[in-house]
């Protein structure tokens, strides 16, 4: 019934000044979570000795090429995430998102077997809302909800191509091309990956509306601000939800080219 049977891959895009917050975030993975295929941890080039110390046993390191805008880089990642493993559906965690209880690919899914997706209607967001125009613009509609109120981010892999081909149909590149050419903040990618869902395949999905549900809003994990730096009392928190006080050890990375992947990539 539904995706109860796909394998599921927990996929984590970071760079280099994240890995201290990797640590916590793959301990956290170790500690709480159980039944997925695979996580695949994937960073640029630049820094990636820092990250590969970071990583520890059980985890698949792939390398991307680097980026001018990391923060347009890393959602380029995230929108190739299919080409980065044969899960059938894949489970976006950020560095700075720390699972804090037991999670399996099932909790991820509602009684249906259909991922679920928080989101909140636009009419009741603050003013403050840069990543409505863009991701109207990409896909040549109004934008009614925004679909990154709550993580994890999980998708079916076939929702990727679909985007990618929309990227083509509509403007006419290849999507890594578009997002890398955009003004500083001016891409959303879990937006543009929600409200395709909702638009092309409601009735896949289980809509969970922040108001509405939010005693039906599965909780799973704390969402952090890795930019905001960890002090004292943060990282006594961060230590106890995951039970991690040390570093970890390294693995040898993979090279992988999302967006511009060749056959013979190993993220094939």
């Amino acid at each position: 019934m539904g995706h109860r049977s796909e394998r599921t891959a927990l996929f984590l895009r970071t760079y280099h000044r994240d890995v201290t917050w990797l640590g916590y975030a793959l301990a956290a993975i170790e500690r709480w979570c159980h039944g997925f295929a695979e996580v695949v941890v994937v960073t640029p080039r630049t820094g990636s000795a820092a990250v590969r110390r970071a990583v520890g046993g059980g985890v698949r390191l792939l390398v991307c090429p680097d980026f001018r805008d990391d923060y347009l880089g890393q959602q380029v990642t995230k929108l190739y995430a299919d080409e980065c493993t044969d899960a059938g559906l894949i489970c976006h965690v950020d560095s700075d998102v720390v699972f804090t209880r037991p999670v399996s690919p099932a909790d991820l899914l509602d009684a249906g077997g259909r991922p679920w997706i928080v989101r909140r209607a636009v009419s009741r967001l603050g003013r403050h809302r840069p990543w409505l125009a863009p991701t109207e613009e990409f896909l040549g509609r109004p934008v009614a909800h925004d679909f990154m109120q709550q993580p994890p981010f999980t998708y079916p892999r076939q929702l990727y191509p679909q985007v990618r081909a929309l990227c083509l149909e509509r403007h006419g590149m290849p999507l890594d091309r578009y997002v890398a050419g955009r003004p500083p903040r001016g891409f959303s990618e879990f937006n543009v990956l929600g409200a395709h869902a909702y638009a092309a395949h409601r009735a896949e999905f289980a809509w969970y509306d922040t108001d509405a549900d939010a005693a039906r809003v599965p909780r799973l994990c704390r969402w952090y601000w890795s930019r905001g730096g960890i002090d004292a009392a943060l990282r006594r928190e961060l230590e106890e939800v995951t039970g991690w006080y040390g570093a970890r050890v390294t693995t040898d990375p993979i090279l992988c080219h999302p967006g511009g992947a060749r056959p013979d990539d190993p993220c094939h």
